[in-house]
C-alpha cells in the first residue's frame, strides 16, 4: 500500500538564478496539499474501534497489526487528527519523566488542587475532581462547611502530565471497509482539479516571470509587475483544492490571475459520489 506522501501530487518549483537566466525548476511532491477528519466520527460506532495504545505502541505497528500493512499509518494519524506525534502519542514513562524534568522544576510540586467528592443525604453534591484554588471549602446546603482534607485534594505535576499521557492512549481506529474508503478519498482530495498549469503527467508548474525576483518601489518582492520591456502580463497562479464534499471530507479549491492592469479571482468546484455518511471525513484542504 502507498505511503503517506506518496498520495500527494508534484509541483514545479522554481530555483533561484542568475540575472539573465531562464527559471530553474524542481519537481517536489506538493506538501502543503492537506486534509483533516471530521470532528464527530465518534458518533459512527459501528465505522470505528476504540483502542488504547499500549506502551511502546507506534503508529506504524498499529497500522501492522489491524490492516497488515505499517505504511497506512497515516491512517491512523489523520482519523485522530494527530499532527504531531512527539507531543500527541503517548510518551513511555522514561520519556516521560524526562519531559517533567525539562518542563518543570520539581516534578514532585503541587501542579493545582481538586475537589474531593462531597456527599449529602448520600447523594453527589459536589463531584470528584473539579479543579479549584487550594482555599476552596465545600459548604454544604445545611450551612456546614468541610475541612480542607475533605473539600480538596493535591495534584502534582507528575500526576498532571501522566493523566494527560494517558488521554492520549485512546485513539479511534477505522474498520476494514472504512479504510479503503478513507484511502480514496484522500487520494481524491489531494489530487489537483483539471486546470491548464497541468502537464500529461498531471505536474504542475506555474511560469514565473524575471520581474518577480526584483523589487518594487516599496522595497517588497512584486508579484503583480510585468516586464519592464514587454507587453505580456505576469501570470501567478494558486490550486487549493477541490470544494466538493465526498462522504464528509470538504476542501477549498481557488485559482487567481493577475495582469498587469488587473486581477480577478476565480472559484472552480466538482463533484463525485458519496460512498458512506459516515466515513473518515476531513476539511480544510489547502495547498498550492
Amino acid at each position: 500500500m502507498a505511503s503517506y506522501f506518496s498520495n500527494f501530487p508534484n509541483v514545479y518549483v522554481a530555483e533561484g538564478l542568475g540575472n539573465d537566466e531562464n527559471f530553474k525548476y524542481r519537481l517536489v511532491k506538493n506538501i502543503f496539499r492537506k486534509v483533516k477528519s471530521r470532528d464527530d466520527l465518534a458518533q459512527y460506532t459501528t465505522q470505528f474501534e476504540a483502542y488504547e495504545i499500549q506502551p511502546g505502541e507506534t503508529p506504524s505497528a498499529i497500522a501492522q497489526e489491524f490492516f497488515d500493512d505499517p505504511f497506512l499509518d497515516w491512517v491512523i494519524l489523520l482519523i485522530n487528527n494527530i499532527t504531531d506525534v512527539y507531543e500527541q502519542w503517548p510518551r513511555s514513562e522514561n520519556d516521560l519523566y524526562t519531559y517533567l524534568t525539562e518542563v518543570y522544576d520539581d516534578p514532585d510540586g503541587i501542579h493545582h488542587y481538586e475537589t474531593q467528592e462531597v456527599l449529602y443525604n448520600d447523594i453527589v453534591f459536589i463531584k470528584q475532581g473539579i479543579q479549584v484554588n487550594s482555599t476552596f471549602r465545600a459548604t454544604l446546603p445545611d450551612g456546614t462547611t468541610l475541612g480542607e482534607t475533605d473539600s480538596v485534594y493535591s495534584v502534582t505535576n507528575y500526576e498532571h502530565e501522566q493523566y494527560l499521557n494517558e488521554i492520549k492512549r485512546q485513539i479511534l481506529i477505522p474498520n476494514g471497509n472504512m479504510v479503503s474508503l478513507i484511502i480514496e478519498e484522500f487520494e481524491d482530495l489531494v489530487a489537483y482539479e483539471p486546470h491548464a498549469e497541468l502537464d500529461n503527467l498531471n505536474n504542475k508548474k506555474t511560469e514565473l516571470s524575471i520581474s518577480t525576483l526584483y523589487l518594487n518601489n516599496r522595497s517588497s518582492v512584486n508579484f503583480l509587475s510585468t516586464t519592464a520591456n514587454s507587453n505580456s502580463s505576469t501570470a501567478t497562479t494558486f490550486d487549493y483544492g477541490p470544494t466538493n464534499t465526498i462522504a464528509g471530507i470538504s476542501g477549498v479549491a481557488s485559482s487567481v490571475s493577475t495582469t498587469s492592469a488587473t486581477s480577478a479571482t476565480t472559484t472552480s468546484s466538482s463533484s463525485s459520489s458519496s460512498s458512506s455518511s459516515g466515513s473518515s471525513g476531513s476539511s480544510g484542504g489547502s495547498g498550492y
